[in-house]
């Protein structure tokens, strides 16, 4: 898994290599342990600076943005089942495909006719 160096640092777990920002953590051949990791990719203690951060792959970013694409679909089809409850309760029928944004202009509608009405 690729680092990148953020912060100049001399490993003083593998033959003191100076690392400078910008440099790929760990070098090749060199197989770093997690708690070393997490060390030089979280503040330390004593420096107060972090060295390294994870580099997403391609094949990583993908996935990321795969994953956030599903739960915002999600979170939008809950809200939209969430919206035709509400607007049963008033009366109102949608059409199965009404869009969110038509769905919360139709709620908007129907609240300001029941506040109309009283």
């Amino acid at each position: 898994m690729p680092y990148q160096v953020i912060n100049d640092f001399r490993d003083k777990e593998n033959n003191n290599i100076v690392y400078r920002k910008g440099d790929v953590f760990p070098i090749e051949g060199y197989e770093p342990t997690k708690d070393r990791i997490e060390e030089l990719s979280t503040v330390h203690p004593e420096h107060r600076k972090i060295f390294i951060e994870k580099v997403e792959t391609e094949e990583e970013k993908a996935a990321r943005e795969l994953k956030e694409k599903e739960e915002k679909e999600k979170a939008e089809e809950e809200e939209k089942s969430t919206i035709r409850k509400e607007l049963e309760s008033f009366g109102v029928t949608v059409h199965p495909n009404t869009g969110l944004e038509k769905l919360r202009e139709k709620l908007e509608e129907a609240k300001a006719g029941k506040e109309n009405k009283e």
